[in-house]
């Protein structure tokens, strides 16, 4: 499935998805200082199987909406 690239609040994201056996990965990748974020779809709950790019594109635009801009993890 093609990325998606969306603005949010002046900060632009890309999304890459991937299909697992389980369901969709989506990565959120933050433009300006990389921050990524997974969000996982499983099979039959969270997307709509007649539009499932739409569906997932709208699951992550509202995860970023709610993420807000988080602190960097330290490992």
């Amino acid at each position: 499935m093609e990325p998606h690239r969306f603005e949010q609040d002046g900060v632009t994201f890309e999304v890459r998805f991937e299909r697992t056996p389980e369901g969709w990965v989506a990565r959120i990748r933050r433009d300006g200082d990389g921050a990524t974020h997974l969000m996982a779809f499983p099979d039959r709950v969270g997307y709509a199987a007649d539009d499932v790019r739409g569906s997932l594109i709208a699951g992550c635009e509202a995860a970023v909406a709610r993420l807000g801009a988080l602190a960097p993890t330290r490992h």
